[in-house]
């Protein structure tokens, strides 16, 4: 598999490379120094601390490959730190991803082990920005790729304290990861899965959705972003992009649409089982969307 991209099915992603990436996660947070609580994991190590596995009523995630950071610029701009973070990156084993020849000043590796590469890629909210571009964080040396409605992470995001071994034979390092919390993961989820009909991204959002809580649980914590006043474009965004994708409409049923063929592809089986993946999904997202107007009604 040519690095950056990810495996379209379950079978692709083993525990031992979600622990790589928590060892990485802990390692780069050691680079950022004094500005680490300014960060936030997006992607798809989230859901082992948001969903943590408890068998056998929460069943281990299928795990990740990468490791996803919003950075926020405006912070990193007042302080001097960013100025040498290319340098922190490297002294602990980072080096920029090369593709195509090219290095990137957004995404950037380190081999864990001998035998996996993990890859760190650097993100910040869009703003008026388009979509897509990196953006420079510290002249010319390290950047971070613009994302719609990244900067919700911001404001809505938990904490745990999580401890492994750093990369660099440094012993075991114990830190607090901040990372988005349900609302804030599935909208992003949501809205990436709209744009790049990604496998992974389908299964990440169906598994948090399905295992943190109570459908009841989950609409109520959309609630009370909906009701916070914060960020309404990208609530918009992410509700509607969860419609188009696993919603019954005038094109097709919610079970044909991309967002639960492509849950139902990630984790295989015969014809039936898959068939019966893709009336799941349509089914749980089709209930949330129920439940999130239901309780929405009754706080109006």
């Amino acid at each position: 598999m040519g690095k950056g991209l990810k495996p379209r099915t379950s079978d692709g992603y083993n525990v031992d490379v979600t622990l790589a990436c928590e060892r990485t996660l802990l390692t780069l947070l050691s680079a950022f120094g004094n500005l680490r609580d300014t960060l936030r994991l997006v992607g798809g190590l989230v859901p082992r601390y948001l969903t943590p596995e408890m068998p056998p009523d929460v069943p281990m995630h299928a795990g990740t490959s990468d490791v996803d950071i919003v950075i926020n610029l405006e912070v990193l701009a007042t302080g001097d730190e960013y100025v040498s973070l290319a340098d922190q990156l490297k002294a602990r084993g980072f080096s920029r991803l090369v593709k195509e020849g090219k290095p990137s000043s957004w995404q950037w590796c380190i081999k864990v082990d001998d035998y996996v590469e993990v890859v760190v890629e650097l993100l910040r909210d869009a703003g008026d920005e388009q979509p897509g571009r990196p953006i420079s964080v510290s002249g010319e040396q390290v950047s971070a790729l613009t994302i719609k409605h990244a900067g919700i992470v911001h404001d809505w995001f938990q904490e745990k304290r999580i401890g492994a071994p750093l990369l660099d034979e440094k012993g075991i390092s114990v830190d607090i990861v901040r990372f988005a919390d349900v609302p804030a993961f599935v909208i992003l989820k949501a809205i990436a899965l709209n744009q790049r009909e990604e496998n992974k991204d389908a299964a990440d959002l169906i598994h948090v959705v399905r295992y943190a809580g109570t459908l009841e649980h989950v609409a109520g914590l959309f609630i009370e972003r909906i009701r916070s006043g914060q960020h309404p474009e990208a609530i918009d965004a992410g509700l509607e992009a969860l419609a188009n994708q696993f919603g019954d409409d005038e094109f097709a049923e919610g079970y044909e649409k991309v967002g639960a063929v492509a849950y139902a592809q990630f984790h295989g089986g015969d014809d039936d089982e898959v068939a019966e993946s893709q009336h799941y999904a349509a089914g749980l997202i089709q209930s949330l969307l129920a439940e999130i107007d239901t309780q929405l009604a009754k706080a109006s």
